[in-house]
Parts: C-alpha cells; sequence; structure tokens
C-alpha cells in the first residue's frame, strides 16, 4: 500500500507541474533563461532549441543571431542582447506549453519546496526526499478538506426551512469539492485530468 502511495505521489507532482513549474520557467535564473544565456555564452542556439516548440525555432534562430551582434558592443548592450534573448525564449517555451508570458520573474524568486525537491532528485538520481515531500502534501491536503466537510455535517440532510436549506446547501457544497479534490489528486496521479464533481443524485447519495 505504501508503495503504491509513493509511486501515485511521484505521478501526482509530475502531473501538476503546470501549476507552478511553468511559473518556474518564467524566472531569470530558471532552466529556461539559463538556457538562453548559455547558448549565448557558447555560440550555440542547440543550447536553447529543446526549450522551445520545433515550431518557434526560426524566430529563435532569429532573434538568437541579433543578441550575438549586439553583444559585441560593450557590457551595456550585452546585458540588453541577453535579457532580449531570454525573454525571447520564455516567452516561446511559455507559447509551446498554451500559456500566457507576463515577463521575466526576478532571480531568486520562492516557489516553494517542490520544484528545488524535484531538481535535487534529477541531479542526485535520489528521489526519495521529494516522494516524501509530496506524500506529506497530499496527507495534509486531504486531512485539512476533511477536517472542512466535517465541520459541515450537523447540517439536515431533509431540510424543512429555509435556514436549514441554506445550511444543506453548505453541506452538500462542501462535500461535493472533498470528493472533486480526491478524485482529481487520484486522477493526476493516474496520468488524468481533473473533473469537477457534479451535484448528482449519485453523489449526493454517497456523502450521506
Amino acid at each position: 500500500m505504501a508503495k503504491k502511495l509513493r509511486t501515485a505521489v511521484v505521478l501526482l507532482g509530475i502531473a501538476l507541474l503546470p501549476m507552478s513549474a511553468h511559473a518556474h520557467c518564467d524566472a531569470a535564473d530558471g532552466p529556461v533563461a539559463t538556457a538562453a544565456v548559455r547558448a549565448l555564452d557558447a555560440g550555440q542556439v542547440n543550447l536553447m532549441l529543446p526549450f522551445a516548440p520545433a515550431g518557434a525555432e526560426p524566430e529563435l534562430r532569429a532573434v538568437f543571431d541579433q543578441a550575438l551582434k549586439v553583444r559585441k558592443h560593450g557590457p551595456d548592450a550585452k546585458a540588453l542582447a541577453d535579457r532580449y534573448f531570454m525573454e525571447t525564449a520564455v516567452r516561446l517555451h511559455r507559447a509551446g506549453e498554451g500559456a500566457p508570458y507576463t515577463g521575466l520573474k526576478p532571480a531568486g524568486t520562492d516557489f516553494g519546496p517542490a520544484i528545488p525537491a524535484a531538481e535535487e532528485a534529477l541531479e542526485t538520481g535520489k528521489p526519495d526526499a521529494v516522494t516524501a515531500l509530496m506524500t506529506e502534501q497530499v496527507g495534509d491536503g486531504i486531512a485539512e478538506k476533511y477536517r472542512e466537510t466535517t465541520a459541515l455535517r450537523s447540517a439536515s440532510n431533509e431540510p424543512t426551512t429555509q435556514a436549514e436549506v441554506a445550511k444543506a446547501r453548505d453541506r452538500v457544497s462542501a462535500e461535493l469539492a472533498f470528493i472533486g479534490y480526491v478524485e482529481g489528486i487520484y486522477l493526476a496521479a493516474k496520468g488524468g485530468m481533473h473533473v469537477e464533481a457534479a451535484p448528482t443524485q449519485e453523489h449526493h447519495h454517497g456523502t450521506e
């Protein structure tokens, strides 16, 4: 059981990356911007191309060539050229993810513990720490949602007044939200997408 949970949590971490790691890719010290500067320093655009969709290569190559030329005109020009190429690289990377580009985030931006733990696992070849982190977070999340939901279970299943209807509505909403939350974690771990729980009769019967 524990082994299955650990495996599911690792998959969950991968499935939920768009929520935070995409933002991580917007950072000036994130993997995309870092690869962009490394490509400029080496004069090899191929070091950057894996971070962008194939359709973005022509624009990326053109901006890369421009940046290399501008870089030669002194430190200020180099800084501007590097910034422009980093922004272009991140923008095209985000477009490949189907996400908007809102500008480079400052270096050192705190994105929480998950990304550093995932990076450390890749660098060391040891996923134990990131697995433990995700297991704890999933467990804590379910426990918190459960507490919030059960706090409303005193509401009547058969309301007879408007006040009781309002309380019952809050209870049903909380119960369906809890079911949807757990379902979302399960589907993410299975590699699927979260499906919002709808207020169907079957769901309601399952929570009474």
